[in-house]
């Protein structure tokens, strides 16, 4: 496969991986964060619940995507040059990620509070969880394959060492 060909196939990888993160994370908030519970099952319609699911998944994992896109294309530019594919650096990158998201409000005096069900710690805790969470499922879709497409990465064994 051609160098170019190598690097479109990675970046979709990339980009589907990250969709499905992101995806990932908002199903876990939409259960962390109450907004559907458990007793909601039996009590609503099933296409009701099933359309609220849906969209409020899809709403906040596009708010995810939204608040990570710039941090998490340069975290994953990095891991894929450094050729990190270890789990533990990518939960802790979105963990870090996330907690910036959800804390620069609070930190910048922009949080207000008003309507909130949980408190603001609370909240932080369950958006860092759930950056692990969205972390997790990217580096399971692409990231234990950084790196992989560089040239030094695909010479044999024999190159590397100078012997035939």
């Amino acid at each position: 496969m051609s160098d170019i060909l190598r690097l479109l196939v990675r970046m979709f990888a990339i980009g589907f991986g990250f969709f499905a993160g992101c995806l990932a994370a908002g199903l876990a908030y939409a259960f962390l964060a109450r907004l559907v519970v458990p007793e909601d099952f039996g009590r609503i319609d099933d296409v009701e619940l099933t359309v609220t699911l849906v969209v409020g998944v899809i709403g906040v994992s596009s708010l995810f995507a939204r608040a990570a896109l710039l941090p998490a294309l340069v975290i994953i530019s990095a891991f894929e040059f450094l050729r990190r594919r270890d789990w533990l650096s990518h939960a802790l990158a979105g963990g870090a990620i996330a907690l910036l998201a959800a804390g620069l409000p609070l930190a910048t005096g922009l949080y207000s509070g008003n309507g909130e069900v949980l408190e603001p710690p609370q909240m932080i805790a369950i958006r860092t969880a759930c950056g692990i969470i969205g972390a997790s499922i990217y580096w399971l879709l692409a990231g234990r394959n950084a790196g992989r497409w560089l040239p030094s990465e695909r010479q044999p064994r024999s190159d590397l060492t100078g012997t035939n």
